[in-house]
Order: structure tokens, then sequence, then C-alpha cells
């Protein structure tokens, strides 16, 4: 059975964070084990919410602890952090676990800080994210980075260009940028491509998947409405597919790259729909009615549970194929 450890954010009410992966990932029979970064009374969304932040101190007392009780994951999920100090602590875990065993793992890092050239951290968490891409410390063999297009941007320092006029030689520039100091990177995923106006499209998402060498394109259909958690859905679930198609033996894999992202699509559609489905007044509900979506925001929370039962449909002879093909 695969371990994984995640560390993200905690909702007592909703579905974000750790609470949107751990039953997935509980009922895909994967041993996941969490460390909630942030606790807060629901996200961010809804007109209120209360919380507080763990501080790094006590990040590096439970790491310490699974330092010394030997607790081992083959996977490990880095969301939303806070602020440079928990990075850090996290970081220097992951090169103490490195050092210590020389064991294989999967570090899926989604770099969060902004989305539609909207930043929402702190200043020092980017300079950190951007002090990481840079050098070459191991912490990991197999490093997964999940930015969405403007996160690739401030990853880079290529903010000169709005994100909507980016071309595709600017996408392939950023990526060679970070393959050139992250040795250790086996995929750079990003997401968000809708943003430019390449790939502005009513009907799909577009998803790059990129390597060393290939550039894979996924394509997704559509829907047209406000979702909270889906980032880190796909992390959770993208980790355990890549786990299950055994990418952690062998990352030249196209074939298992594209059937493990394949797979966290379907899925993610799956809860999407379902979510879609249960809604009240749905019709009234659109993406740009940002008052009523507020709102309404407890429509709008993942039916996580609810599809659960279903997960068990998805599998290669039912499974809609969303790879598009390779990019030159």
């Amino acid at each position: 059975m695969n371990s994984i450890l995640s560390l993200q954010s905690h909702v007592v009410h909703g579905y974000v964070g750790n609470r949107t992966i751990q039953p997935i990932l509980t009922s895909l029979k994967v041993n996941i084990d969490i460390i909630n970064l942030i606790q807060f009374s629901n996200h961010t969304g809804y007109n209120n919410h209360t919380g507080e932040i763990t501080s790094s101190e006590e990040i590096i007392k439970l790491l310490d602890v699974n330092l010394k009780c030997d607790f081992q994951y083959n996977g490990y999920i880095l969301g939303y952090l806070s602020n440079n100090n928990n990075l850090k602590s996290i970081l220097n875990y992951l090169k103490q676990e490195y050092h210590k065993s020389y064991r294989d793992y999967i570090v899926i890092l989604d770099p969060v800080m902004g989305d539609d050239n909207v930043i929402y951290v702190e200043e020092n968490i980017i300079k950190e994210y951007q002090s990481l891409i840079c050098n070459d410390n191991i912490f990991t063999n197999n490093l997964v980075l999940t930015p969405n297009i403007f996160e690739l941007q401030l990853l880079t320092n290529y903010e000169n260009i709005v994100t909507k006029d980016l071309k595709m030689d600017d996408i392939y520039e950023m990526s060679s940028k970070i393959f050139e100091h992250k040795n250790n990177l086996k995929l750079l995923i990003v997401t968000n491509l809708n943003d430019l106006v390449l790939f502005n499209n009513d009907k799909f998402v577009y998803i790059m998947c990129l390597l060393k060498d290939k550039k894979l394109l996924f394509k997704v259909p559509k829907f047209d409405y406000y979702f909270t958690g889906v980032g880190d859905l796909f992390s959770g679930v993208l980790m355990y597919s890549m786990l299950n198609n055994k990418l952690l033996d062998d990352f030249s894999d196209l074939k298992n790259i594209i059937k493990s992202i394949n797979y966290t699509l379907n899925l993610i559609h799956l809860v999407l729909q379902l979510t879609i489905d249960d809604r009240k007044d749905l019709n009234n509900l659109r993406l740009d009615d940002k008052d009523r979506v507020s709102i309404n925001m407890k429509d709008y929370e993942l039916k996580i549970l609810k599809s659960i039962k279903y997960l068990k449909d998805i599998n290669n002879d039912n499974m809609v194929n969303y790879f598009d093909g390779y990019l030159s």
C-alpha cells in the first residue's frame, strides 16, 4: 500500500486542501497522513472566516517526530503555504529524509502564489519559491511542479508580459529556465492556460505537461462555474495515479505519464459534474456573478463524499481520453 504525507490547509467546513483529498485517497486504499498548515473555519471565498496558521516551530516538531519514528512515504504533497518559514521548514525536513535514507519518493509541489494576475501571498514566499527554482538543492529525485500560468511567470521572473499575451515560445522559455536548474524535476504541469489568448476557448480547459524533451497537451470540457479545492484535488489524485502507474520506477514512461494525468482529469471531471448536478438555482449562478457566488458559496463545495461510490467506475475501459497530442 502506498503512503503519502500531505502538507496543506484544512477547513472545518467544506472541501479544500487536506479535507478534499483525504476521503478520496483513503477510498482508493492509499495510506495518507496529513499535516494541516492552516486551520480555518471555511475557505476564504465565504463572506466570513476565521482560523490560524500553523507556526513553523510546530511544523518542525511534527516533522522531527516523523524522522525519529522513521515514518516512510512514497509521496509528499505540498500545497498552499502562507509564509516562507513554513516552506523552509518543510524543505529542510525533506532534505534530511533524502540524505538519511536515499529512498525514492515523489514530491508534488503546488507553488500557490496567485491567479489571474493577482498575487495573494507575501512577497517573501515568492522569493523563496524563486530561490528554490534557481538552485539544485536535492530533496527528492522526483519533483513534480504544478503552477498555473501566472505562477509560472512569477517563478521565472517573466512578469514583463501580460499573461494573456504570452506565446508558446514564452512558455517554452520559462519551462526551459526551470529544467536548466532543477535536474530532479520530472514533470512541469501548467494549468489555467485559458488565460492566454492562444488557448482562449469557451468549451475546453487546457493543461500542458512538460518534460525536459517532450511537451504534452490535454484538453477537458469546460464547466463555466466557480469551484474551490480543484487544485488540491488535482495534486492528490495525480500523486495516487503516478504511484499506481509505477512512475516512481520510471519517469521516462510517456504512456504511464499520459495515463496518470488522464485518470486525474477523469476523476476531477466526475467530481465537478456531480457538484454541478447537486446545486440549486444553478442557471442563475454564473462565474462572473461574483456577489451571488459569495452568497451561495455552500452550493459550490465539491461533492467529495458523493463521488466516492463512483470511483470504481473510472478505469481504462471507460475513461475519456483527454490527451490532445504532442507539441513541437
